[in-house]
């Protein structure tokens, strides 16, 4: 925690309690929060919580799902919901930027209280099996305290945890992600497909597409009069000048999006470097 200070369990849980019903919805499709920053916010209040077991499996869950497309509208969310996680709750959000809806506050309010009692729950279960093992005095109100702790959290903590933990070896079991191909005279569109494309193809699942598909799909983008084509599968990802005369579909689009992404490809690189520490 970022005070030192233990946390209150009780007061935490009661916190948690109204905000369960939008804690569901975070995990339901058209949620007011994307899975990929759900699973960030929910490892640095793990980690800003001192349980680095259940960070780690958030962060896995994170790199299952792909590097998110961050910007610095995140960064002061996320700067937030590390001083939320305190002794004792206070989740109103008032430092919050203007920018950030009232449902994403929500949402980023449940999470931290999610969050801050699973983590907490975890911590009464390895104090509890010490206790019962005789590593640590068998006080009995602290006894019931972590009985009690455990009963309340368990059922609001383990089905996030044990999701987390399933995906998160099925993510190690996925191939790494492969570098861009890219030719030494790329154009513009080019350059910006191969910054975007990891982030696209970043997830467990688009990395183990590109390692097990057995044909090589050349797929083409057009903006305006530039053209390049990406080629993936049997391993490979590469991106060349033009339109090739072999390709399976055109996509005609604006620059502006690509140019937005690859933008937030350094700072996307710095917070996954952090969020594995």
């Amino acid at each position: 925690m970022s005070d030192g200070a233990e946390v209150s369990f009780p007061k935490w849980y009661l916190a948690l309690v109204p905000r369960l019903a939008t804690v569901a919805r975070c995990y339901l499709p058209g949620a007011p929060i994307d899975a990929r920053r759900r699973e960030l916010v929910s490892a640095v209040v793990a980690g800003a919580s001192g349980n680095a077991g259940l960070a780690r499996i958030h962060a896995d869950w994170h790199d299952v799902l792909g590097p998110a497309e961050l910007t610095e509208l995140d960064d002061e969310v996320l700067s937030w919901v590390v001083t939320a996680v305190a002794a004792v709750p206070d989740l109103v959000g008032d430092e919050l930027p203007d920018e950030v809806s009232a449902q994403t506050r929500r949402a980023v309010a449940a999470l931290v209280a999610h969050g801050v009692v699973a983590s907490a729950t975890f911590d009464r279960v390895g104090s509890l099996g010490s206790r019962l093992l005789g590593r640590t005095p068998r006080v009995p109100r602290q006894l019931l305290g972590d009985l009690a702790a455990c009963a309340a959290g368990i059922p609001v903590a383990l089905p996030s945890a044990a999701v987390g933990a399933v995906l998160g070896t099925f993510g190690k079991l996925a191939p790494d992600a492969v570098p861009v191909e890219l030719d030494p005279d790329a154009n513009l569109l080019a350059q910006l497909l191969a910054e975007t494309l990891p982030t696209w193809l970043g997830s467990a699942w688009g990395r183990t597409l590109v390692a097990r598909l057995p044909v090589e799909v050349p797929v083409a983008v057009r903006s305006g009069l530039t053209g390049a084509t990406v080629r993936l599968g049997r391993g490979r990802v590469k991106v060349v000048n033009g339109l090739d005369d072999d390709i399976w579909a055109l996509f005609d689009g604006d620059v502006d999006a690509l140019l937005r992404a690859g933008s937030h490809s350094l700072t996307r690189e710095l917070r996954s470097a952090r969020l594995r520490r």
